[in-house]
């Protein structure tokens, strides 16, 4: 139905295109995979006639050569583009846009059974059909586009990322209607960014990169492509195995199996939490019963985590010395504030305002 043959686009110095060939069927769908930049609306461009191709390539349509006709001709010829953006007559209202898809001549003979063929199709149209087109969603406006070019009778309908910027749901639906015309036997070139979506929906696929078509297949064999699986389906190989711990972590003390931690909330990402080498393990409820507040820290393996920045308190630990680092020669420190005295830290982080407790009698 449509063959391109070497078909090279330039915008100045820039190569869009180069030696682009392909071939579509009729009654049949083609998906054109490629990243941003590819080329993909200037593939859809120049065979609906708005780009004009470098001399020495060709584009049959229907064995014809229509490379160097103008886009209303392609559109008499058969050939409707839905163009990325969606592109609507704005102040007019839906009605008056689904009409103007049948401008052509061919199609004004049966407009009025299209008409009635796409609001059947998107019956939201048919309760909105007095609405102002730029007051309409953007799955909406999808529809009016979709539906406006297939009001010109088209052999051939070209798609430009018609899901983008639509919610999946819209989403869904959009691709439930394509379903639809796709069952009708219309063909289809589609370009989309929904890569599942239109695998689903292709029968063949075409990939481009930097403008050159590096692969065509079937849609499963494209789906299997280990390339194609991570350049656009998000699949990134199997991972590694994380590796193992050489020793299990300490199991929790009492403290923690009855839930008492420091003095406010343990932070919910600490890796463990267990009892400081030593210490005694009703010591918290010592401190508690002294103080009125559990200041018993938990330890796992020189440090526990990060705790939680709003704890009001935290205790000493009973092995995990706080490191110390020489001051300079010039620098004076100062003396610490009255009822107040550096804590050492348990190898996470502690909040600056947290109260300090008092010192036990029993302890430096």
């Amino acid at each position: 139905m449509l063959r391109l043959e070497n078909v090279t686009v330039a915008y100045g110095k820039h190569e869009a295109l180069h030696a682009v060939s392909l071939d579509v069927q009729a009654g049949r769908t083609t998906v054109i995979l490629g990243a941003n930049g590819a080329g993909k609306t200037t593939l859809l461009n120049t065979i609906a006639g708005l780009v004009q191709p470098q001399p020495g390539g060709r584009i049959l349509f229907e064995g014809r050569c229509i490379e160097a006709e103008p886009p209303h001709r392609m559109v008499a010829a058969g050939i409707a583009l839905v163009p990325e953006g969606r592109r609507l007559f704005g102040q007019m209202t839906v009605m008056d846009n689904l009409r103007m898809g049948a401008y052509v001549r061919h199609a004004r003979a049966a407009e009025e059974r299209r008409l009635a063929g796409v609001l059947a199709m998107f019956p939201r149209l048919a309760e909105r059909r007095g609405q102002l087109a730029n007051t309409m969603s953007g799955g909406e406006q999808q529809m009016v586009a979709i539906a406006r070019a297939l009001m010109s009778g088209p052999r051939l309908l070209l798609l430009d990322e018609p899901s983008l910027g639509l919610s999946p749901l819209l989403v869904k639906d959009l691709f439930a209607a394509l379903h639809k015309i796709k069952a009708q036997g219309q063909s289809l070139i589609l370009v989309e960014q929904s890569v599942r979506q239109g695998l689903r929906l292709a029968d063949y696929v075409y990939v481009l990169e930097n403008g050159r078509i590096v692969r065509g297949g079937r849609p499963a064999e494209i789906e299997g492509d280990e390339g194609i699986q991570k350049a656009y389906l998000g699949l990134a190989g199997t991972r590694p195995p994380a590796p193992s711990l050489a020793a299990p972590p300490p199991k929790a003390t009492h403290a923690m199996k009855r839930g008492l931690v420091v003095g406010g909330f343990q932070h919910p990402r600490a890796r463990s939490i267990t009892a400081a080498p030593g210490a005694d393990p009703t010591r918290h409820e010592k401190e508690q019963a002294m103080t009125g507040v559990s200041m018993y820290v938990a330890h796992a393996g020189g440090g526990g985590g990060f705790f939680h920045p709003f704890a009001r308190t935290v205790g000493r630990m009973a092995a995990a010395p706080a490191r110390t680092v020489p001051a300079p020669a010039a620098a004076v420190q100062p003396a610490p504030a009255a009822g107040r005295e550096k804590l050492p830290t348990t190898g996470g982080f502690i909040n600056p305002q947290a109260m300090n407790p008092q010192a036990r009698p029993d302890q430096p």
